[in-house]
């Protein structure tokens, strides 16, 4: 597991989102990737698509981060997916 601190905490309904652990993706976060990628979404949608699963993060909030901390929760999450077939990033 990969614990990311934001470098910038997200601000969403009230709440702030300031830290956020990356772990092996689970099937629910795999196919909630393929999901959104059958359905003609981009690889930055799709990856969100995931991160809502896997963090339990609303997708608010997911959209409101920056994207230096996107690139290295990115970084993080696809080395751990590639061998269940998610690749990107």
């Amino acid at each position: 597991m990969t614990a990311i601190t934001l470098k910038r905490p997200v601000e969403f309904e009230g709440k702030t989102y300031s830290s956020l652990d990356i772990d092996e993706p689970t099937v629910g976060g795999i196919e909630a990737y393929e999901k959104a990628q059958a359905a003609g979404a981009t690889e930055t949608a799709a990856l969100v698509a995931m991160l809502v699963v896997e963090t339990g993060w609303p997708e608010g909030a997911i959209r409101k981060v920056r994207s230096s901390d996107f690139k290295i929760i990115a970084g993080a999450l696809f080395p751990l997916a590639e061998p269940a077939g998610v690749t990107g990033g």
